[in-house]
C-alpha cells in the first residue's frame, strides 16, 4: 500500500510557462525574479537566449526590430498567465507591453512553432453532415420501452427502496402539539439591575 506521501508526490503539478522579453536582456534580473516568484515556488528558471531579430513579431506586434529573449519558467503553485506577466513586468520595470508570457503546451504556441497536432479541414469531415450511426438491438429495445409516456411514469411512482432513522410511529409530533408556558418570552420577566457601589 502507498503511504500519503508517495501519493502527494505522485498529484504534484508543475506549472510551466514560455516568457519573453522585448529589448531588455533578463540575465540581469534573474535573481530578482526567483525572489519575486518564490511565493509560487519556482522550480526551475532556463538560462535566457536571444532570439533573432525580425522586423515584425505576432507576440510584439507594435515594436519594430525588437530584441527578443525568451527563458522557461516552472513553478509548483498555480498561476495565470496574465498575473505573471504582470510581476516579471513590475519586477524588470518595464512596460507590460514588452512582456509576453505563454503557458507551456499551448495550442497558439505550438502553432507558432510547427510542433504538435495540425488538423486541416477536408470537406466532408464535418460531423454534423455525417449519418448517425445504426442503433444497436439494446438501444431499440429501449426506445421502444420509453416511446410512450406511461413506461417512464411507472417507473417514476415505484416506491424507492430505503430506510429511514428513527421510529416507525405513525403519530409524528410538531411544535403545535408541544405545551406551552403561561408567560410570553417577550417581556414577562425583568433582569435583575445591580445597585451602583459608591465611591471611596
Amino acid at each position: 500500500m502507498k503511504t500519503f506521501l508517495q501519493y502527494l508526490g505522485e498529484t504534484q503539478k508543475t506549472y510551466e510557462f514560455k516568457v519573453k522579453i522585448a529589448n531588455i536582456d533578463p540575465k540581469d534580473h534573474i535573481e530578482s525574479l526567483k525572489t519575486t516568484l518564490a511565493a509560487y515556488a519556482v522550480e526551475s528558471i532556463s538560462t535566457p537566449k536571444r532570439l533573432p531579430i525580425m522586423e515584425n513579431n505576432i507576440d510584439f506586434p507594435t515594436m519594430k526590430n525588437c530584441e527578443i529573449h525568451v527563458f522557461e519558467l516552472a513553478l509548483k503553485y498555480p498561476v495565470n498567465a496574465s498575473q505573471l506577466r504582470e510581476l516579471i513586468a513590475e519586477r524588470i520595470k518595464t512596460p507590460l507591453n514588452q512582456v509576453f508570457v505563454v503557458p507551456a503546451g499551448h495550442p497558439e504556441e505550438l502553432w507558432r512553432n510547427n510542433e504538435g497536432e495540425l488538423r486541416e479541414y477536408v470537406q466532408g469531415e464535418d460531423v454534423l453532415t455525417k449519418p448517425l450511426p445504426e442503433a444497436t438491438a439494446e438501444q431499440k429495445s429501449a426506445g421502444k420501452a420509453y416511446a410512450e409516456k406511461e413506461t417512464i411514469l411507472k417507473e417514476l411512482n415505484k416506491t424507492p427502496k430505503f430506510e429511514i432513522a428513527g421510529s416507525d410511529s405513525t403519530d409524528p409530533k410538531t411544535l403545535n402539539d408541544v405545551p406551552t408556558g403561561e408567560l410570553s418570552p417577550m417581556g414577562s420577566t425583568k433582569n435583575k439591575i445591580p445597585s451602583a457601589v459608591k465611591g471611596r
